[in-house]
């Protein structure tokens, strides 16, 4: 698995893509303070599912 780093440090932070083969599969979501070569990331399905929920229930209330 491949984490591209969008700072100037080099640092992992929470938002970079994850990208797998070539794809984008996820993001990072927490990075551990006492070893940043490690984390947590959302597969980028769950994020779309959650965002089309979202988009769907606002277009509900909206009505």
């Amino acid at each position: 698995m491949k984490i591209i780093c969008w700072s100037n440090t080099n640092t992992l932070v929470s938002g970079s893509p994850i990208i797998q083969n070539g794809k984008l599969v996820g993001a990072l979501t927490h990075v551990l303070i006492d070893n940043p070569q490690k984390g947590y990331g959302i597969f980028a399905e769950n994020m779309l599912e959650t965002s089309q929920s979202v988009a769907e229930e606002k277009l509900k209330e909206a009505s």
